[in-house]
């Protein structure tokens, strides 16, 4: 009769507590139902299939850091402890046994992933608590999630011990811990047992039912969002920002200034959110300390979304059409100075497990404030101006544009009647800026000296208009692609090769949305591939000690990191020595996202945080492959006080030296 009474309270305690979880789930689903619709995620289940099991369930970036380790065990560890839970519960219920639970590989699975989570927990514990690693926050819930895993572990190790003197069997190697228990409790009498069998299975089936009523409330909500999100994640190349409908006449509104016009899938990244901090000690202006932390960002988005999605499900409830929501801006749950610090260097991208998506989140805040409430600093304004007037950044003529070749045998794409193999799109940095013009000229004596058949659009040249959609202003942006594409179609451009990264993948990933698509090559691509067909010999000895900044729009964002490194290392006499965050790990140079344009706060500037990273190696040169970094660096380098000590370089003048072109 106790069996029945105390099975009885168990399922009322074990179906009240999956209530309270699948009523939570519920709400937060709906929550973003309510939001906007993004159906490009739902194309490719395959691929999305496998990436549930390579980063869901093979936990492939959480172990991309020695951190992440423990989290795998906890992960699986959980994973097999629910499996055996099974039986623990329903054996302390019923007092019957699964057939499996006295198999002795059963009992040693259970044990190792049993110690290996409490292993993991109290190395939580030391990290979250002692070390406090700037990354990771000392909070009251972190402390009680991990309590709760720690007590589930203990109390199966301490009643199955229990059970082992009561049911007068030992499980020897196949369960030592328990086993361990069972020794320590081999001299008390069988009401002490029955007691502590009682009280710990208790204990443990109640940390169960608490940490299913406290997850969707909580961070660990991640434990069922992650899944998804990796699920949903974009196919797109990375970084890609979504294209907006400026002709669509029923839209009042562009970009995000209120939580539901976030689609469902940017909602969903606060859900997957694990508060690790990971993408917080990656991003340089959390590192400068300007007021962005793309974690905070995605954790107050979440916040704000739980708080206002009782109301929108009573909107539409109610039949609204269109929800009313608190301006995100004026309700304070982001800042302007907050928005327009992020470089758009997606380092947190790079860096987050769960393959969240601050950058377009950025952008669409930026968007809004541009092109719907017309809200811009000064700098910025005369930034787009600029682009308006002269079709460049700096506002300078744009005749001068092919002025730096004046000098050179380079035909125009009007002189040549567009018959050539590549169209070299110089960009507005290496056209109009005296240091950057200097890379423009190393890259064309290259092509020269290698025979390639190339030519410049010259006076004809538009801006790719990078800046502009990464600075929010959309409509700028697309007036700029549609120049674009109307003179490469006159022309019958099929190639293009540049010098600048973020006109690189703004040609190669986002021209396609509207029409234009080409084979586009960096010019460090095409030159390496010059050096292993044997068209250029680099022979001059460059007796230098020469480390390699990776640029962000190269890198991170196209996956474009050994060909630098491969022209470098051609030249005779140099030797590379790598900075401490390079390759996917680089730090930006505080260029990107119109950065590179705009009064920079925060306690350091990010130009000159990365060049000590690079005066740090004890490298002479400082070597880049993109205009916009060349000048960070040579400006960071000058606020080190160390111009005389390092010199900066782009890899096409240092080969063009090692060329004698």
């Amino acid at each position: 009769m106790g069996y029945i009474v105390q099975g009885i309270i168990f399922l009322v305690l074990f179906v009240g507590a999956l209530v309270l979880f699948a009523t939570a789930i519920a709400d937060r689903v709906r929550f973003l139902l309510a939001a906007e619709k993004d159906p490009s995620r739902l194309d490719r289940p395959g691929e999305r299939a496998w990436g549930f099991v390579k980063y869901v369930l093979g936990q492939r970036k959480v172990v991309a850091e020695p951190s992440g380790i423990a989290h795998f065990f906890i992960f699986w560890g959980f994973i097999v402890l629910v499996f055996g839970d099974l039986d623990f519960l329903t054996y302390h219920i019923t007092h019957w046994h699964f057939p499996w639970a006295y198999s002795p590989v059963y009992m040693f699975l259970q044990e190792l992933f049993s110690l290996c989570v409490f292993v993991a927990i109290v190395l939580g514990f030391i990290r979250r608590y002692a070390l406090r690693p700037m990354r990771v926050e000392a909070s009251f819930e972190g402390g009680f999630i991990l309590g709760l895993i720690g007590t589930i572990v203990v109390t199966y190790w301490i009643t199955t011990g229990a059970d082992f003197v009561l049911e007068g069997r030992g499980a020897g190697w196949a369960s030592p811990v328990a086993s361990l228990f069972a020794a320590w409790f081999a001299g008390l009498s069988h009401s002490s047992l029955i007691a502590i069998q009682e009280v710990f299975f208790w204990l443990h089936a109640l940390a169960i039912m608490t940490f299913l009523v406290f997850i969707p409330r909580s961070k660990h909500l991640h434990m069922i969002g992650a899944m998804f999100n990796w699920y949903f994640r974009k196919f797109d190349p990375p970084g890609k920002l979504r294209k907006l409908d400026l002709e669509d006449e029923s839209v009042e509104e562009f970009g995000v200034g209120h939580i539901h016009q976030y689609t469902w899938k940017q909602l969903l990244d606060g859900y997957a959110c694990t508060e690790c901090g990971r993408c917080h000690v990656s991003c340089p202006a959390t590192l400068s300390g300007k007021p962005l932390s793309p974690k905070y960002l995605i954790l107050k988005m979440k916040e704000h979304l739980v708080e206002q999605g009782p109301g929108m499900l009573a909107q539409l409830a109610a039949g609204a059409e269109n929800l009313q929501t608190p301006s995100l801006f004026e309700v304070g749950v982001f800042s302007e100075e907050e928005v327009w610090s992020c470089t758009t260097c997606r380092a947190c991208e790079e860096a987050c497990p769960v393959a969240n998506e601050h950058v377009q989140n950025i952008i669409d805040l930026r968007r809004y404030l541009v092109l719907t409430e017309g809200r811009t600093s000064p700098e910025v304004t005369k930034v787009f101006a600029n682009l308006e007037r002269q079709s460049n950044e700096w506002g300078i003529n744009r005749r001068e544009r092919g002025a730096w070749a004046k000098d050179l045998p380079v035909k125009t794409m009007a002189e040549c009647e567009g018959q050539t193999e590549y169209l070299y799109y110089v960009g507005s940095a290496a056209s109009f800026d005296q240091r950057n013009q200097k890379i423009a000229q190393a890259f064309a004596k290259l092509l020269l000296a290698a025979g390639v058949d190339f030519a410049i659009l010259g006076e004809e040249e538009e801006s790719d208009g990078d800046s502009a959609r990464r600075l929010g202003n959309e409509f700028l942006y697309q007036e700029l692609v549609q120049a674009n594409i109307e003179i490469f179609k006159t022309y019958g451009v099929k190639k293009i090769v540049t010098t600048d990264p973020h006109a690189y993948n703004t040609f190669k990933n986002e021209y396609p949305d509207f029409g234009f698509e080409a084979e586009v090559i960096h010019a460090t691509e095409l030159l390496a591939r010059l050096i292993r067909e044997g068209r250029l010999k680099p022979t001059k000895t460059i007796d230098k000690t020469i480390t390699y900044h990776d640029s962000c729009y190269l890198g991170r964002y196209n996956d474009i990191y050994d060909p630098p490194r491969f022209i470098l290392e051609s030249i005779p006499g140099v030797k590379l020595v790598e900075m401490e965050r390079s390759r996917n790990k680089s730090m930006c140079c505080g260029a990107g996202g119109g950065g590179m344009f705009k009064e920079e706060g925060g306690a350091t500037r990010i130009n000159v945080m990365r060049a000590k990273q690079a005066l740090d190696t004890g490298a002479e040169i400082v070597s880049t492959a993109c205009p916009y970094c060349m000048t960070m660096m040579i400006d960071g380098t000058k606020a080190n006080g160390a111009e005389e000590q390092m010199s900066t370089y782009d890899v096409i003048e240092l080969l063009a030296m090692a060329c004698e072109v």
